[in-house]
């Protein structure tokens, strides 16, 4: 019984340290996320090259991209401003992945008119030996509501 209430304590602590951990990595894939689309908004190649795996890939509506397939078809948008707003986010954290889904409202501000679109949406995130993460994959499909 004495080593009992030693041992629950150390339990506990590893517990709620492992608790922790995850939740700062929730937030760091999240804050990644938010920079993957503001890249994305200003096309930044850079900047989308430091974010993502080495093997990313975009799966958009049907169609399979690399990083540069996907800066290509962002060049198709210099003259329109674009703005997206995520909601519905679920973000799963494990070791080395982490997985997240939502829902993201783009708005896109041409000359003469604004579109609003809603896309469904997910990413799948990889950590390195360095204990970096990386954008390996992201879906988007348009919903046609």
């Amino acid at each position: 019984m004495k080593y009992l209430i030693p041992l629950l304590i150390v339990f506990l602590l590893v517990g709620c340290n492992d608790s922790f951990n995850r939740k700062e990595q929730q937030k760091i894939v999240n804050s990644m996320l938010s920079e993957f689309l503001i890249a994305v908004q200003d096309n930044d190649y850079d900047k989308l090259e430091q974010l993502t795996h080495k093997d990313f890939v975009i799966y958009e509506n049907g169609s399979v991209w690399d990083l540069k397939r996907l800066s290509t078809e962002l060049e198709g948008f210099q003259n329109v401003d674009v703005t997206y707003k995520l909601h519905d986010i679920h973000t799963i954290v494990d070791e080395n992945v982490a997985h997240m889904q939502f829902l993201n409202t783009g708005e896109f501000v041409y000359p003469d008119t604004t579109i609003v679109l809603e896309f469904i949406e997910s990413a799948t995130f990889l950590r390195d030996d360095d204990d970096m993460w990386f954008i390996r994959f992201y879906h988007s499909t348009h919903l046609k509501r």
